[in-house]
């Protein structure tokens, strides 16, 4: 297993989050997010093959929003969404100024890994609004 800090090609970021049973997207729409990560992580197996990632958006002093996290189904075993948010969670300690808002959405069962980061709950002092286009 690798952990390297680089974006991973785009056809093999749409083939990790089928995989990991997120919503695929298209090629074009992959590499512009791509290219627009502050910070990204991802790991690879022993044959190179992507396994896991994760990456942050955002302005890079006000707001950053952590997403894709994404680990094959196959290696969920491993905890790789505990390296990859660690990793992420370092790279905010070393970066990211006092008083920065970090942001993530997340599906139900991950709510504790994310609070035993320090993640909490908005509401009630703010609510999260969401719309796919």
């Amino acid at each position: 297993m690798n952990i390297l800090y680089e974006v991973p090609d785009a056809k093999e970021y749409i083939a990790l989050r089928i995989a990991a049973g997120m919503n695929a997207k298209d090629e074009s729409v992959a590499k512009t997010a791509l290219s627009h990560s502050i910070f990204s992580v991802i790991v690879r197996g022993e044959h190179s093959e992507l396994i896991g990632m994760g990456r942050m958006i955002g302005d890079g002093a006000c707001f950053f929003q952590i997403v894709d996290i994404a680990v094959s189904p196959s290696h969920r075993d491993q905890e790789l969404d505990k390296v990859i948010i660690g990793e992420i969670m370092d790279y905010l300690n070393q970066n990211a100024p006092e008083g920065a808002d970090v942001i993530l959405l997340t599906d139900v069962p991950a709510i504790g890994l994310y609070q035993k980061y320090g993640f909490e709950f908005t509401y009630p002092k703010s609510i999260s609004l969401c719309k796919t286009m």
